[in-house]
């Protein structure tokens, strides 16, 4: 079992605070919690553990609102992320990573920024594609679930149906992703006491941001989801050409 220290116990802090702004405005909950793990918990360890956050902090996001939610969507991107989490798996600790942050930075402003989803919409509509493609790379960067929210966004529904139904996308792919490290031998139990601390606080922070998106205007929430999208893709390019400077 990982005793708790005085910084772990930020880390479960950090867990609701991105919690609560994912709920909240729609997007920064993965990456701020992606940024903060690694100075606490070994790197090897830190997708894994964070999918298994994610999964269940999507979960919860989803059971609060599940009304909101276009499930229509949803088998096709069902299949999409199983065939994407079965090719993954065999290229876990295989893949090399470090241009990926990189293209999906660029990938993730040219869907939020260009008409690249109505010219191509018939790859970008296809949930299934997406499904496949996010599980797949999720296996080695952990944060594609940036990739749903600017398409969701040009289905032209609102705030909280793009929410919900990234929350109920992000729920299946984290789930998929846990059980591939699961399956590859990955010991969660190590980390059990932090998961759990870490759960709890991530639900809690998904009810109260729930809470105040309500109290959030249609107008400034979708404001706020796409300036969100874009300083976080932007991150991810910087990241890529600073990290370690």
């Amino acid at each position: 079992m990982l005793e708790l220290s005085d910084g772990l116990y930020l880390l479960v802090g950090v867990s609701f605070i991105t919690s609560f702004m994912t709920a909240a405005i729609g997007v920064g909950g993965g990456i701020g919690l992606l940024a903060v793990m690694p100075q606490f918990i070994p790197i090897s360890a830190v997708v894994p553990v964070h999918g298994l956050i994610q999964m269940v902090s999507n979960a919860s996001r989803f059971a609060f609102d599940f009304k909101s939610a276009k499930v229509e969507i949803l088998p096709k991107y069902v299949i999409g992320c199983l065939v994407g989490a079965f090719i993954g798996y065999f290229f876990i600790g295989k893949f090399p990573e470090q241009y990926l942050s990189l293209i999906l930075g660029f990938f993730i402003l040219a869907i939020t920024w260009t008409k690249i989803v109505a010219r191509l919409g018939f790859i970008f509509k296809n949930f299934a594609l997406v499904g496949f493609f996010q599980t797949f790379l999720s296996l080695f960067v952990a944060v594609t679930g940036l990739i749903s929210q600017p398409i969701l966004m040009k289905m032209n529904i609102n705030k909280n149906e793009v929410i919900v139904t990234h929350a109920m996308q992000m729920s299946v792919l984290h789930g998929l992703k846990v059980a591939a490290f699961v399956i590859a031998g990955f010991a969660f139990m190590d980390y059990a006491n932090l998961i759990i601390i870490m759960i709890t606080a991530s639900t809690l922070g998904s009810y109260l941001g729930g809470f105040l998106r309500d109290r959030i205007s249609q107008r400034v929430g979708a404001m706020l989801l796409k300036a969100g999208v874009t300083f976080f893709g932007l991150k991810m390019i910087f990241d890529h050409f600073f990290n370690g400077l």
